[in-house]
């Protein structure tokens, strides 16, 4: 009777080859411990092996909940960041909106037991202003508006060198200052 493959352990694709480890006969071509690249005969019964082991599958199993749910990773964090930011603002704001909507005597309530609550829509928006404050903190902290701009302007740098770089390459003659002049005219017109 043969070992099952790792397509039906639901072991990590990267892993699923055989342990390949040195033995008397060659090499080893026992199945590795599900998620490890070794079998247990060749360390994967360790716990430093089964620990990573694990960590692999379960970041496995998450990157492909994430893939299901149609999550990207995030490119650039910088803007990211910054959209975070725009939505935690605007979940303040339409919790403000729902707390200024309230009558002050309805900002608390008694419950049946007796005891006096304070109204969640009240709670919402101050745990949404102390997120609000974090991530502004966190985006001035951090300089995110300055290190978007730079990043803009490398980008602007890199077009313009592969349009210089390719006009050159036209040996357009006595026009090519005149398209330069232009490509010019019309970035700094882009980036204003």
């Amino acid at each position: 009777m043969s070992d099952p493959s790792p397509s039906q352990t639901g072991q990590d694709p990267s892993l699923s080859g055989r342990c390949g480890r040195k033995t008397k006969r060659g090499p080893c071509k026992a199945w590795p411990v599900k998620g490890a690249a070794v079998c247990v005969a060749h360390g994967g019964a360790a716990p430093q092996v089964r620990r990573k082991a694990a960590e692999r599958l379960a970041a496995h199993e998450a990157l492909g909940e994430l893939a299901r749910r149609g999550v990207t990773p995030v490119d650039n964090p910088l803007s990211a960041l910054a959209s975070l930011a725009g939505e935690i603002l605007a979940a303040k704001d339409v919790f403000r909106e729902r707390v200024s909507r309230l009558q002050e005597e309805a900002w608390r309530y008694q419950d049946a037991k007796g005891g006096e609550q304070l109204r969640a829509e009240l709670a919402m928006y101050e745990r949404a202003l102390d997120r609000s404050a974090r991530v502004l903190a966190d985006i001035a902290r951090l300089k995110i508006d300055e290190r978007l701009t730079a990043i803009t302007e490398q980008q602007g740098q890199a077009l313009a060198a592969v349009i210089v770089a390719v006009l050159d390459r036209l040996d357009l003659g006595e026009r090519a200052g005149q398209v330069r002049e232009l490509v010019a005219v019309e970035l700094e017109r882009l980036a204003a």
